[in-house]
């Protein structure tokens, strides 16, 4: 037999049977025709307003600065396997080791300045930070 004939029954069966379900279902199901199931949510309540929101960018930026810290860990870890045995045998100074992984650390905590300078790890402004930076505005 030829291999490809198992891959194309293999195919077919693996296209007939979703194909099957779906027209099983179809046939099966009940048609309840209400204008209720054509709304949006189809949670019983009814929308109001329009469906463009503005999200605050900070969600992005603060997902985006854990996303970058979050590799840097993942990075982190296997540098520490593998320097590990190569310092204890001694095939490498510790300069050597370190050297390359503090330069990458102090790249990330130039960037995380840059962020935390421009303001993009603050959330929002508290209140209290608020009235009292008005205060010193005041003459």
């Amino acid at each position: 037999m030829n291999e490809w004939i198992a891959i194309g029954a293999l195919a077919f069966v693996g296209l007939l049977i979703p194909l099957g379900m779906m027209a099983v279902s179809y046939l099966l199901r009940p048609s309840v025709p209400e204008t209720s199931k054509r709304a949006t949510y189809e949670s019983g309540e009814v929308p109001t307003g329009g469906t463009r929101i503005r999200f605050n960018i900070q969600y992005y930026m603060v997902a985006l600065l854990f996303v970058v810290f979050d590799i840097e860990t993942v990075l982190l870890f296997p540098w520490a396997v593998i320097y590990r045995p190569a310092l204890e045998s001694g095939q490498v100074t510790l300069l050597e080791a370190l050297g390359p992984m503090l330069l990458f650390v102090a790249i990330l905590l130039v960037g995380l300045a840059w962020a935390w300078r421009n303001g993009a790890v603050q959330w929002a402004k508290s209140p209290h930070r608020v009235d009292s930076q008005a205060e010193v505005d005041r003459p």
